[in-house]
């Protein structure tokens, strides 16, 4: 039977798609965005085993339609928006519909479906906030988001949770480090970019990348299609033993390692460290935050994201040589 997969078309998503379609599996996605030449390119040939829908997650007659319509049997609910602080206060209310309620859309059809089987929801890192004085991060460290994005994700791990308390709904949240890598690009629910992104701006244009310090913005970046290759097998994997696993490398690397990084593999890349008034993309000063674990996923599992840095970079680079940093 098919998968329903939501915002499929989009960045993370779009990994985890392909990896479902390479399978042979039947796969609809349903996604506000109808699919782009850059999406159909990395899909290839494995399109032939997806059904691309238009559709609002937050339409929840479209949705049973769907699910009743193509005989659902697994929910992979990927579709959100990621604001910036400048759309949380323009549509607070779009953002919550769209990343909370349709949750528990989703989680009402699912009690519908006679032959449902497992619901993953993709979660967020977010869902942790910050302020936290721990070393490590893991799935029971308290939440301390006050953004939007971060609230709306956490609450939805919350209801996932209560849903399958109260009603034995096969249901597991995965949330994923920092995603680095192919196809990250604007859609209706991304306008933003990763720091990596930004700075490859600034390389794409000949320019050597000028920055004030080498130390800050430490993040667990995690290659994205090591993030899809656990999401699927949370859709594979029956009988997991927690509701909750975390996706992450689990290290933390400096922008210094991630220019590093580009400097191997973009021949030319210069990069320099200046006084902040001259530089051209400012570090926020910020000290090295707790690591997330992948303890859970590796001892539930047996797996855990592997790609080193510097591999993921080289597969990103080649991307942007083709297609531009977006």
């Amino acid at each position: 039977m098919p998968t329903l997969l939501t915002g499929g078309n989009g960045w993370v998503p779009s990994h985890v798609l392909r990896r479902l379609a390479q399978r042979g599996e039947s796969v609809i996605t349903f996604d506000v965005m109808p699919p782009d030449e850059m999406l159909l390119d990395f899909l290839g040939d494995t399109q032939r085993n997806v059904v691309f829908l238009q559709g609002d997650v937050t339409d929840a007659e479209h949705l049973r339609e769907v699910c009743r319509g193509y005989a659902i049997d697994r929910i992979i609910h990927a579709a959100a928006i990621t604001p910036r602080e400048d759309r949380e206060r323009r549509e607070p209310a779009t953002i919550i519909n769209v990343n909370l309620m349709s949750t528990v859309t989703l989680l009402e059809i699912a009690r519908e479906l006679p032959a449902f089987k497992r619901m993953v929801y993709l979660g967020s890192g977010a869902a942790w906030g910050s302020g936290h004085t721990t070393e490590v991060l893991d799935e029971e460290s308290p939440s301390y988001a006050t953004r939007l994005y971060g609230i709306t994700k956490h609450t939805s791990e919350r209801f996932c949770r209560r849903y399958k308390e109260l009603f034995g709904l096969d249901v597991v949240t995965m949330r994923p480090g920092s995603a680095l890598g192919p196809m990250e690009r604007v859609t209706p629910g991304y306008a933003g970019a990763t720091e990596p992104r930004e700075i490859l701006r600034i390389v794409a244009e000949g320019k050597p990348v000028l920055v004030n310090t080498l130390d800050g913005l430490y993040y667990d970046w995690t290659y994205v299609d090591d993030i899809a290759e656990g999401i699927e097998r949370a859709w594979e994997t029956p009988n997991l033993p927690h509701d909750v696993y975390t996706v992450s490398i689990g290290t933390l690397y400096s922008i210094g390692d991630v220019l590093e990084a580009f400097k191997r593999h973009w021949p030319g890349m210069e990069y320099r460290v200046v006084p902040i008034e001259e530089a051209n993309y400012i570090v926020p000063l910020s000290p090295r935050g707790p690591r997330p674990s992948n303890e859970r996923i590796r001892a539930d599992f047996g797996w855990a994201p592997s790609t080193s840095l510097d591999e993921t970079v080289r597969i990103y680079l080649d991307w942007v040589r083709h297609y531009g940093p977006q």
